[in-house]
């Protein structure tokens, strides 16, 4: 599993630039700065917010940008997957802080 960190993305009306998003779908499952070897081995994106599982995509596909949507460009490869967002998860609203993101962390991997 993956868990990435929401929240510069979840309050969509304090969200600025590449943060902003249509839904919760869109801000969990894109530009992640993560491994190159990483998505190959990622079942599950699970969108955290303040320590709380927000949303879980089971992933089917991913692949790689260095612009977004929006126009901002990053300086390496950022990955965007593509799935389905699991609306009866027994991972949503769980309080997951017993693993912290770390200093800036935007990700964390949960090997299952």
């Amino acid at each position: 599993m993956l868990l990435v960190s929401l929240n510069r993305s979840f309050n969509q009306a304090k969200a600025n630039g590449v943060y902003r998003r249509l839904d919760i779908y869109e801000a969990t499952r894109k530009y992640w700065k993560i491994s190159k070897n990483a998505p190959h081995e990622v079942k599950y994106v699970l969108g955290v917010y303040k320590g709380v599982v927000r949303s879980v995509i089971e992933v089917n596909s991913w692949h790689w940008t260095t612009v977004a949507e929006d126009g901002t460009t990053f300086d390496k490869e950022r990955c965007v997957f593509e799935g389905k967002l699991i609306e009866d998860s027994p991972y949503l609203n769980k309080d997951i802080s017993d693993y912290p993101f770390g200093s800036g962390g935007a990700v964390r991997y949960i090997r299952s």
